[in-house]
């Protein structure tokens, strides 16, 4: 709050030897024991760190000026009163000094043993910790030199697992791309099985339908064989020459297909049951000639070997495969 009374310029400029030593002899004119707090309230400025060095440099010249009469003397052009009042006062401010000095020296004398005192305790007290600090210290170098050592070790580990993820991720790279080739391949043989089953799927439905034709025109011929049956044995000579013909066409095709024997295995088992179904005919009408007491012709009993030559043919082809 004293600071507030004065310009900023003031306030800002540092408290010097002559401002300290000033406001003490001023202090001490004055009746007053001169302090640190008393100076700075003179000045209203300066920090106890700043007045005090210097207001003990006034106290330890105080004696020397004491014993010069000049030192406080007032100018000579003053009145008597003046100047006898400058004397009392001077005399006064010598006593006040002295007493000032001699109890500043022992307070400062008992401060300064308390101040050997505690500097011994804390000295006392700083070797301890001394000894502390440098055990912790030594704990602390053992500490770091075990702790670079486990980071040495943690680096070799680290550097180690870095190349084995390295290799593992070269290895699942190779893998993926394998995988990526096998995918690729799966769905090249995918498309081309698809492919020939559609293939194979429209043949199934071509060989179906010459089936039925076979099986249709084959009832129509069982009819007609049964007609012309009453006709004679020339004609049924010509039936029988026909199924042969027919079966040693059949023979004939199924050898031209062999190497397509896997696709055309069920067109081969339903040759097969239409040449028992004929079978079965060429027995119906030997039946129903025995029946009518008609004598069977060699020409009829002839057609057996021709069945047992196509089915040697047939056992000759590849053997069959199921779609």
């Amino acid at each position: 709050m004293q600071n507030a009374d004065f310009p900023a310029a003031t306030r800002a400029r540092a408290i010097t030897r002559e401002d300290v030593w000033q406001a003490a002899d001023a202090l001490l004119l004055a009746g007053q024991r001169p302090t640190i707090e008393r100076i700075r309230l003179h000045l209203g400025r300066g920090s106890p760190n700043t007045v005090s060095p210097h207001l003990d440099a006034w106290f330890a010249g105080l004696g020397a000026r004491l014993q010069d009469p000049q030192a406080f003397a007032a100018p000579a052009s003053l009145p008597d009163p003046v100047n006898q009042a400058a004397r009392y006062l001077w005399e006064a401010a010598q006593a006040e000094a002295r007493a000032a000095a001699a109890a500043g020296f022992a307070d400062r004398e008992a401060a300064l043993r308390a101040a050997e005192q505690t500097l011994e305790t804390e000295r006392g007290a700083l070797a301890q910790e001394r000894a502390v600090l440098e055990a912790r210290l030594q704990a602390a170098d053992s500490a770091l030199a075990e702790l670079a050592r486990a980071r040495d070790e943690a680096g070799e580990r680290a550097a180690r697992a870095e190349s084995q993820l390295q290799a593992r991720e070269a290895d699942n790279q190779a893998l993926r791309d394998r995988l990526a080739q096998a995918q690729q391949e799966k769905d090249t043989q995918r498309t081309e099985a698809a492919s020939q089953r559609a293939a194979w799927d429209k043949e199934r439905e071509t060989m179906a339908e010459r089936a039925s034709a076979n099986e249709r025109r084959m009832a129509l011929e069982l009819d007609a064989a049964r007609v012309a049956a009453k006709e004679g044995q020339r004609l049924l000579e010509g039936e029988r020459r026909a199924a042969q013909q027919k079966l040693a066409e059949a023979a004939d095709a199924a050898a031209r297909q062999a190497g397509e024997a896997t696709r055309l295995g069920n067109l081969v088992a339903v040759l097969e049951e239409r040449l028992r179904q004929q079978e079965g005919m060429l027995t119906e009408y030997r039946q129903l000639l025995e029946s009518r007491g008609g004598a069977v012709p060699e020409t009829q009993r002839a057609v057996r070997p021709g069945v047992a030559r196509s089915r040697q043919l047939r056992a000759a082809r590849a053997p069959r495969v199921k779609i």
